[in-house]
């Protein structure tokens, strides 16, 4: 198996409030040339709220509910009923970010690139200090290989919140694999392994592998 296929993830993390920015956690999975990994849906509650500045809009109780439908159909892969539940959510209450964020998720699994990038850049205009579609914004730019938009989406989202590891992380691969910086890439990828509890044994790899091949 080769290197480029083992480091090629969609390294996201959504984890606030559902008013606020979406919340839940993220899942690592493994992409093939030619496909999209599934992405984790934002989930209703989350211990972890990394924007408390945010005030977050009252969510009214029928659209809590309809969120939580759509975020089973979701881990189902019933993408067009989440879709259906989520596009009520956004069109009542549009404030909200985390349901844009689903949405966003929702058109990235059918395949639609441009309203997967409407639905990201709505939550931000919901929170414009939404980190986590900033994120969201640069795995769909790398994706699509627009890697100067989805550098500067990462960036912006470490400007937010210094301490969004997957934002570091994500630049690591974007810099290893597409950019071929691999000084950037190493420094990126020790900066997220000292924001972890526990490091990663996977990116200890990656980095030993590029100390390695860099001579440092």
């Amino acid at each position: 198996m080769s290197t480029r296929f083992t480091r090629n993830w969609s390294l996201l993390l959504l984890t606030a409030s559902l008013a606020a920015c979406g919340g839940g956690s993220g899942l690592d999975k493994p992409e093939d040339a030619t496909g999209t990994a599934g992405l984790p849906p934002v989930q209703a509650h989350n211990k972890e709220v990394l924007l408390p500045e945010v005030p977050p809009p009252d969510v009214k109780r029928g659209n809590l509910s309809a969120f939580e439908q759509a975020v089973v159909a979701m881990q189902a892969q019933r993408f067009q009923d989440a879709e259906i539940l989520l596009l009520e959510i956004t069109a009542d209450q549009p404030e909200l970010a985390g349901p844009w964020i689903n949405l966003g998720q929702v058109y990235v699994e059918l395949g639609q690139q441009e309203e997967a990038r409407m639905a990201f850049q709505q939550a931000i205009r919901a929170n414009p200090r939404n980190c986590y579609a900033y994120n969201e914004l640069g795995v769909l730019s790398r994706r699509y290989g627009d890697f100067v938009s989805a550098e500067e989406h990462y960036r912006t989202c470490i400007e937010l919140v210094p301490e969004f590891k997957y934002a570091y992380l994500n630049l690591g691969i974007l810099y290893e694999l597409y950019l071929g910086k691999l000084p950037e890439a190493l420094e990126y990828y020790r900066t997220y392994q000292s924001l972890l509890d526990e490091p990663d044994r996977r990116v200890q790899g990656w980095v030993m592998d590029l100390e390695r091949r860099l001579g440092v």
